[in-house]
């Protein structure tokens, strides 16, 4: 489904529909990783609360992120 990239500030940004934010269980103020390929395609995947270093949490957020050890693999 095509979507127009908009500027917002000094950035880009695009806006999801509905259903699609539904469908991946998504909400606004939910922090997403994106990563251009080789190929040229994007590809944007939900982090996981978990995943969320507590140093971006801003206003309210800091609560609804918990502060659990990342899995051995993981390190900051």
């Amino acid at each position: 489904m095509p979507t127009k990239l908009c500027k917002w500030g000094n950035s880009l940004g695009l806006r999801m529909p509905q259903h699609i934010a539904e469908r991946a269980s998504l909400h606004a103020g939910d922090y997403m990783y994106v990563r251009l390929l080789d190929s040229g395609d994007i590809v944007i995947r939900p982090v996981n609360e978990r995943e969320v270093h507590s140093g971006y949490a801003t206003d309210g957020a800091q609560s609804q992120i918990t502060n659990k050890a990342p899995a051995a693999e993981e390190k900051w």
